[in-house]
């Protein structure tokens, strides 16, 4: 069954280089151009710390930037007591709208930090279903129902923790007041949170470092040990986990795991098989082991180039492929030929519908590939980036028919005037 659109738009505020994104529209392939520094990956940085407030709570996902004053549109300088950044905070706020298989929502959330540097919190935030707000809450963790008005839920939650991550089987709770809005005309239950914080969860973020993508790693052999716990095994954003999560795909469906291995013999002929490989020793490491000829491999001596690939397909072609998979520079390390090869497996994901794929990227020649509808231009000319598509301007109407969009990249003719 196709899976809907997992991610329809995205609003982004006062974070890194970005002072107001506007709202960002995405297709099901949606692809980032822009020059170095315009803003792509603030935009995309954004996305990845609103899933990890979810996930897990404010306080972790601040600490990859080392503090909310970091990262706040204009940064906050502490150290300096006559800096204006001091007298006005400017919070930082996540719009996004989204479909599962049940219904559309809207979740707004905004976090920010007190005068004095020593308290960062979620200042407000909401959930709607269906263009219909269930659900608000404060500062102070109270939840509230606008739906039954404001009737205040049973259950409080931590200032650092999102509305919707008590929702995991990790936090199982109940909020009988909201029972009353199964009589709202509702086909189903519209207060069945587990299906979107499952989505946002399941959002694959990949900036792959094959510098420690062929090193062994412990095998990760206990269940629900996370605070929001996943199913199967995920790969890790910088592809640490690749061996593992072979074992598992080896595991789950023969027939995916020997596709990988197919499919990369047709982009590497010389390559006879590829396996991830479990130790003998007592930390039970998983390692990746390359057959060549008559000799084998060991994954810390593979091409950072293979190792890319391999990582890739294995998103692609995994039995249950993520609802959402945002690639950085995907060309990073590739040839032509398998840029096509990974088009190709980009576009038999998508035409299946069970998956969204969001890209970055600086090539030209991957660009010709595409169609206009399916790019999203970061400009920075002026001081802030802005985010458009230039399938919109009417001023292409004259080109777009005639050229590829790489040509159009290059020629500057997608840039607004």
């Amino acid at each position: 069954m196709k899976q809907p659109l997992a991610l329809k738009s995205f609003r982004l505020k006062n974070f890194k280089a970005i002072r107001d994104s506007g709202e960002v529209r995405f297709t099901p392939l949606t692809v980032f151009i822009g020059n170095n520094g315009s803003g792509k990956s603030s935009l995309i940085e954004g996305l990845q710390t609103y899933q990890e407030i979810v996930l897990y709570h404010l306080d972790t996902a601040m600490n990859r930037w080392r503090g909310f004053e970091y990262i706040t549109n204009p940064p906050i300088d502490f150290l300096d007591s006559a800096a204006e950044s001091r007298q006005k905070i400017n919070p930082i706020e996540f719009t996004l709208r989204g479909q599962t298989t049940a219904s559309s929502f809207r979740t707004a959330m905004k976090i920010n930090m007190s005068a004095s540097g020593d308290e960062v919190f979620i200042e407000k935030e909401s959930l709607s279903i269906r263009n219909r707000r269930i659900m608000e809450r404060n500062r102070d963790g109270q939840r509230y129902s606008p739906t039954l008005k404001d009737t205040l839920l049973r259950h409080d939650i931590l200032p650092v923790m999102s509305i919707l991550s008590p929702y995991s089987p990790a936090f199982p709770i109940s909020d009988p007041p909201l029972d009353s809005l199964r009589d709202a005309n509702y086909d189903t239950d519209p207060y069945d949170l587990g299906p979107i914080l499952s989505q946002i969860i399941e959002w694959q973020f990949v900036t792959l470092n094959p510098f420690v993508m062929g090193e062994p790693k412990p095998q990760h052999r206990g269940r629900g040990g996370m605070t929001i716990p996943r199913s199967g095994i995920a790969l890790e954003s910088d592809g640490s986990n690749i061996a593992e999560y072979l074992l598992e795909i080896r595991k789950r469906d023969q027939d995916a795991f020997e596709g990988i291995i197919d499919t990369l013999q047709q982009v590497l002929p010389y390559v006879r098989d590829l396996q991830p490989t479990l130790t003998s020793e007592l930390e039970r490491a998983v390692f990746l082991q390359m057959t060549e000829e008559n000799f084998k491999i060991p994954g810390w001596l593979l091409s950072t180039g293979t190792l890319r690939i391999l990582a890739l397909l294995a998103l692609f072609r995994h039995p249950s492929p993520p609802s959402l998979i945002v690639i950085e520079e995907i060309e990073n390390g590739l040839d032509p030929n398998t840029i096509h090869m990974l088009i190709d497996e980009i576009s038999h994901v998508i035409k299946s519908g069970r998956s969204q794929v969001i890209l970055t990227t600086h090539s030209p020649y991957l660009l010709d590939y595409l169609s206009i509808d399916q790019i999203c231009l970061v400009d920075r000319s002026q001081k802030h980036p802005t985010f458009y598509r230039p399938a919109d301007e009417v001023e292409l109407e004259g080109w777009k028919d005639h050229f590829r969009v790489g040509q159009l990249y290059t020629s500057g003719k997608l840039r607004r005037k």
